[in-house]
Parts: C-alpha cells; sequence; structure tokens
C-alpha cells in the first residue's frame, strides 16, 4: 500500500495516482486506488464518483462502519477499481485512532497487488491515517523553489511520525512533475533534490505534456485518451521505478493488447 501525498498543494497528487494505476493495470497488477481528497479529484480522472448513500474511502476515519469492498467501483476500460471520496468529509477524523484506516483496508489487501492512497494536502490528521496504513509514500513535485521546500518539510514529517509510531516503513520517493528543463531554475532544484534525497530517494517524473490536463478534462487516463504522447512514456518509466523502489511483487502476465506499448522510453532526467 503506498500514499501519494505532498503537503503542498498543485504538485499532481491526483493525476499521478490515475495515471500510475493504469500503467500498473497494464502490465496486469492488480491496483485500487483509494481517493481520500474530498474533492475526489482521483475519481473524476477515471469518470468515477461515490453513489448517494453509498460507501467512501472516508467511512473509517469518520467512524461509521461500511462494507468498503461493496463500495468499489469498477473503471473497466482501465481495468482500475477505486474506492471514491466523500465529498462532504470535513477532516476530523472520529476517535482520534491513527490506525482506523490501515484497520479498515487490510481485509481487501489480499483482492490486490497493490493500493494507492491519493492523500490530500491540507488535512494533517488524514495523512498521518494514510502513512501508517501504507508502506511507503510518492511525493509529486514541482520543480520550483516552494515545491523544493514543501518536499522537504514533508520528509521531515513523515521520518519523523515513522519514528514516533515505531512504523517500519520502506521509505520515500520523490516524483518531479510537469518538468521542463529549459529553465535555469528547475534545472537548480532538480539537482538540489537529486543532492538532497540521492538516487535511491528520486525515481523518474513526467514532463510538462497538455495531454495530461486534456486526459483529466475528459474523465480518463492520458493513455487512454492519447496513447502516443511522451507524458505516457513517461508514467510508464515512472511506474516501473515504483515497482522497482518499493520491491512491488511481479505481477500474473496477460495478454498483449493491440496497440499495447512495450517498456518505456528512459527520459533526460532519469
Amino acid at each position: 500500500m503506498l500514499s501519494i501525498a505532498n503537503c503542498k498543494g498543485g504538485t499532481g497528487k491526483s493525476t499521478t495516482a490515475v495515471n500510475l494505476a493504469a500503467d500498473l493495470a497494464l502490465d496486469g497488477y492488480r491496483v485500487l486506488v483509494v481517493d481520500l481528497d474530498p474533492q475526489g479529484h482521483a475519481g473524476l480522472g477515471f469518470g468515477l464518483a461515490a453513489e448517494l448513500g453509498a460507501g467512501t474511502a472516508h467511512a473509517p476515519l469518520t467512524g461509521r462502519r461500511t462494507d468498503l469492498a461493496a463500495a468499489i467501483q469498477r473503471s473497466a476500460p482501465d481495468g482500475i477499481d477505486l474506492l471514491p471520496a466523500d465529498r462532504s468529509f470535513d477532516g476530523q477524523i472520529a476517535g482520534h485512532d491513527i490506525g482506523c484506516l490501515a484497520t479498515a483496508l487490510a481485509p481487501l489487501k489480499a483482492a490486490y497487488d497493490l493500493m494507492l492512497l491519493d492523500v490530500p494536502p491540507a488535512a494533517a490528521a488524514l495523512t498521518v491515517c494514510a502513512l501508517m496504513a501504507s508502506d511507503g509514500v510518492i511525493v509529486p513535485t514541482t520543480l520550483d523553489p516552494l515545491g523544493l521546500e514543501g518536499v522537504r518539510q514533508f520528509a521531515r514529517s513523515y521520518h519523523g511520525l515513522m519514528l514516533r509510531h515505531g512504523a517500519a516503513a520502506m521509505g520515500l520517493a520523490v516524483a518531479p512533475m510537469r518538468i521542463d528543463l529549459r529553465t535555469t531554475v528547475e534545472r537548480e532544484v532538480l539537482g538540489q533534490l537529486r543532492l538532497h534525497f540521492g538516487p535511491g530517494q528520486m525515481v523518474r517524473g513526467v514532463r510538462t505534456d497538455v495531454a495530461v490536463s486534456e486526459a483529466f478534462a475528459r474523465r480518463m487516463p492520458v493513455r487512454r485518451h492519447r496513447a502516443r504522447t511522451r507524458a505516457v512514456e513517461d508514467f510508464r518509466g515512472l511506474a516501473a521505478d515504483v515497482v522497482h523502489r518499493f520491491a512491488v511483487a511481479e505481477a500474473d502476465p496477460l495478454p498483449v493488447a493491440p496497440g499495447r506499448i512495450e517498456g518505456f522510453v528512459r527520459v533526460p532526467w532519469g
């Protein structure tokens, strides 16, 4: 189980969750996306939202007893399952139980190779619950000074939380988003990230590509919107790095679909 989180907003967390899940599913992984952002952006990225009166990913945090398995929705074109968000969730954790999400998701683990938790930036208590349920965290970031400081702040908080609660997390992976290395600032920030976190905690990122925002507007992963773009190539590389970084078990092989893109292209910052 991996959280996709950052204390700074606008870094591409939901975009990463949607497109990383789609690429992992392409490789045969059984993936569940858990949409913990009350805005429901990960769900919207698949064209899905919670139905009236149905269970949501936030139910365990509010103390409601809900059959989470029954609340799961399917994005059939992408081979992805989604646990949708409760758009009325106010950020309050019932009983202050930071292990409530881990307990609620535990029965679902056997059905999936990987769960991806899309975590909102401005809900500290919810973030703690998500991190305590996870084996590691992917930190998307933009390559600007504020993005750099946000990653540093998040990393300090993450490691402090793990230490304080004696959790044995597998660590974090920093994923640069919307990369344009033609600018001096982005090259400098990328260099500082590499210096601060080292190659072991950096994974390949995703270059600026208008197809990503177009795909989100059409409520689908970018590879379903336009299969041959540089963003699709980059998300292939990111998926491969995540599997390696977090030692995700190899998926059962699936038949190759017509038009499937095999492998990935190594991009300049890898």
